[in-house]
Order: structure tokens, then C-alpha cells, then sequence
């Protein structure tokens, strides 16, 4: 996913036909990746689109298009994170059209702070079938709450 300036989030990404695009996986299966763009409309009739159930970060609607390996280069993983403060860094998974950023906690995370979040923020646990202390915590904020956005990229070979 794509921030409005064309900054990369945390996810996989890959060049087909001279375009950057997300890819739903960095290793082909059958020869094949997919392709994938969040929300919005589809690029062309070539791609398909999906309808899912609402995903923590992401629109509700994607268009995929499978593309045989040769076609694909650039294959690389963004991992964006930042920090609320001490002991509270994050991972940064979407962005919406108000400047707010989808964000989850990084354990360890103090539960204190993940119920301030949860009670100030109404982030949400991803399970509540666990304590606290085990699970992750997501949730919207303004992107000028997250300090120290750090950009990490990682290159992944084709096989």
C-alpha cells in the first residue's frame, strides 16, 4: 500500500511492465504472481476484482491479475515502523484519505500502553480469545503522532 506521495508501506512490491505494483506473495507459485492493487478502480479489464471482508488497514475491494514469473522484477518487502514513545514502536500497514496511518503494535509493548490504546485510540486487540500480553493491538492515528518513521527494504531474489 501506497501513502498519497507515492511512499511506500509496509508490504511486498515488485515491477511489472514498467510499473510498480504490490505482489501477494514474493515467491512465484506455478510460474505465477499476483498482482494486486487496494481499492479504487481496477487498472484495466486485465485484472480481477475481489470484494472481502474488511482487513485491518486495507479497503475492503482489490483487483488482482496473475503474471508469469519472467514478466516480474524488482521483487522486494517494505517494512515501515515508528514510535509513540518509549517501549511503544509500530508497524505502519495503511494509510486513509485523512492523513491518519494504520498502525499495530511491535511486542513487546507493556499492556499498560496497549490498553491506553485501546481506551484513548479505540484500537482493537487481533484476538480476543488471548491475554492481552500475547496479542497485538491496531488501530488509526494522525501520521504526526508516529515519530521516527524508519524505512527498511529488503531485496528478495526470484526462484
Amino acid at each position: 500500500m501506497w501513502l498519497h506521495d507515492g511512499a511506500k508501506l509496509t508490504g511486498r512490491y515488485c515491477t511489472w511492465q514498467g510499473q510498480e505494483y504490490e505482489v501477494r506473495d514474493l515467491h512465484p507459485r506455478d510460474g505465477v504472481f499476483t498482482l494486486v492493487v487496494e481499492g479504487g478502480d481496477a487498472p484495466d479489464s486485465g485484472w480481477r476484482t475481489l470484494s472481502r471482508r474488511k482487513k485491518f488497514g486495507r479497503p475492503d475491494v482489490s483487483h488482482i491479475r496473475r503474471v508469469p514469473q519472467d514478466e516480474v522484477s524488482n521483487l522486494h518487502k517494505v517494512t515501515v515502523t515508528g514510535t509513540l514513545g518509549p517501549d511503544r514502536n509500530v508497524l505502519v500497514v495503511g494509510a486513509d484519505d485523512r492523513g491518519n496511518l494504520a498502525v499495530q503494535s511491535i511486542d513487546p509493548m507493556p499492556v499498560n500502553y496497549k490498553r491506553q490504546l485501546i481506551n484513548n485510540h479505540q484500537f482493537e486487540p487481533f484476538s480476543r480469545n488471548e491475554p492481552l500480553e500475547h496479542v497485538f493491538v491496531g488501530g488509526w492515528l494522525p501520521v504526526e503522532r508516529i515519530r521516527e518513521l524508519k524505512v527498511e527494504i529488503e531485496t528478495v531474489g526470484k526462484e
